[in-house]
């Protein structure tokens, strides 16, 4: 399993502007093989920070989503965006255990 975790920190309104970019690869990414999950958050009291959270069940399927058309048209929309900081990171994940709750 691969854990991506990612923060955006964009300049003042830039967050609002990319939303709709943000929604379309969400949907459009939630679809493909191998995506378990493909989340852009907002940090409540920071409007303009942006966090992100994947789970892919492998490398494989990682590297295939960077091919895909909605990935290309999502890096064009932040290519074009005021971003003051960015950091995205992969993770081998071996395990997991749950910490709280029932899934």
């Amino acid at each position: 399993m691969i854990l991506v975790l990612g923060n955006i920190k964009a300049a003042p309104g830039e967050a609002d502007r990319l939303t709709n970019a943000m929604d379309a690869v969400m949907t459009e990414t939630a679809m493909e093989d191998g995506c378990i999950r493909y989340l852009f958050s907002r940090v409540a009291n920071d409007p303009d920070h942006i966090v992100i959270s994947e789970i892919w069940r492998d490398q494989d399927a990682l590297d295939a989503h960077f091919q895909t058309p909605h990935i290309g048209a999502f890096n064009q929309a932040i290519g074009g965006a005021k971003l003051l900081s960015v950091s995205v990171k992969s993770y081998d994940v071996k395990g997991e255990r749950l910490l709280m709750g029932t899934e």
